[in-house]
């Protein structure tokens, strides 16, 4: 079968290759997917480079000092390691469970159209991939393939921002910057929707259009105008309760001096790649907060629960529309580096997608 692999991190995209490796049978507990789309996410491409792996270096529990054999982890208790390459890339798309290794739940799921959450060393840009029946899903007949590609990345982690960690309430002030992307449209629906404002910063009009259509209440580009004036002037003054950042760098640093009295930032992806400067008076005059987000940590961490009433809310909100994203360009899987260099244009206003099968 086809797989979409990287032998060592690398900042080119056409160092993705397609490798012919052996179709894999599933072991206990696992089922085997037979894939027939993925988007192409951000994220993705962090695990060419290796982004994760060199933040995870810097983290307190992957520390030398107490990892003797140089391993780096995801979770402090280091039972989910963060491997190098080589590896197959793709973190989430949609397939047909066509094998069961064994056990209640993998055998209930044979047949079924599901969305896999994956990601490398065993990732979903493959033709097939086996996973832990748990970790896939049955999704909606009425979701096109496209839909259900997307189905839990940007909506899951939309619903966790706004509901479950910042909880944002009705007239309430929402800052979110790339918010031409997937999942900020998906927030500026949730806006309209439950009640809170949105203000979405973009660097230039790509956007700004639809943005607004959606029902964003401010479009603030940032390639025309100043963004704290720009948030001084909407607000009166008093500044946004919450925002969103997945940029870093200096508009971070900008969108923290437009958080007003407790106002809390969530950082949740580094498009810049460049640092935050700071100003340690501009969080403490207004008592605010920034902190981290990372949705496996976040996974991790909840009760089984707590993450079923979230998937159906997922679910829910799905039906209704919220999470609709447009498709700009489709390609074959022997096509993945033109795919992902795709995927990486400025300006973007669509997701790219893979399709397998």
């Amino acid at each position: 079968m086809k797989s979409a692999r990287i032998e060592a991190f690398t900042q080119r995209p056409e160092d993705i290759r397609i490798v012919d490796v052996p179709i894999p049978e599933p072991g206990p507990g696992e089922v085997r997917v037979r894939m027939i789309a993925s988007p192409v996410h951000p994220s993705d491409f962090h695990f060419v480079q290796g982004i994760y792996y060199k933040a995870l270096q810097r983290v307190i529990w992957n520390h030398p000092g107490v990892v003797a054999d140089g391993r780096v982890y995801f979770d402090p208790q280091r039972r989910e390691e963060c491997l190098a390459p080589p590896y197959a890339l793709g973190r989430e798309g949609v397939g047909i469970v066509e094998a069961s290794g064994g056990g209640l739940l993998a055998r209930r799921l044979v047949g079924r159209r599901v969305v896999v959450g994956g990601g490398p060393p065993n990732g979903v840009w493959q033709e097939h991939v086996t996973i832990a029946a748990r970790r896939v899903m049955p999704v909606p007949s009425n979701l096109a393939d496209e839909q259900a590609a997307m189905y839990l990345a940007n909506p899951f982690s939309a619903c966790v921002l706004v509901r479950e960690i910042l909880k944002v309430p009705r007239d309430g002030w929402l800052l979110i910057t790339a918010a031409g992307s997937a999942l900020g449209k998906s927030v500026v629906r949730m806006g309209r929707r439950d009640g809170f404002r949105t203000i979405c910063v973009v660097r230039s009009s790509a956007n700004s259009a639809e943005l607004t259509k959606l029902g964003a209440d401010a479009v603030i580009e940032t390639g025309r105008h100043d963004l704290v004036d720009e948030v001084a002037r909407l607000t009166g003054g008093q500044g946004v309760g919450y925002a969103l950042d997945c940029v870093g760098g200096k508009l971070a640093s900008d969108v923290v001096r437009c958080l007003g009295l407790s106002g809390r930032l969530v950082l949740y992806g580094t498009m810049a790649e460049s640092p935050v400067e700071l100003q340690p008076r501009d969080l403490m005059m207004p008592m605010t907060r920034i902190e981290g987000f990372y949705v496996g940590n976040w996974i991790a961490r909840q009760s089984p629960l707590k993450l079923l009433g979230v998937l159906r809310t997922v679910k829910r909100l799905t039906a209704e529309g919220l999470f609709e994203t447009d498709v700009s360009e489709t390609y074959p899987l022997d096509q993945v580096a033109t795919a992902v260099a795709a995927s990486l244009q400025p300006g973007r206003t669509g997701k790219v997608m893979l399709r397998m099968g």
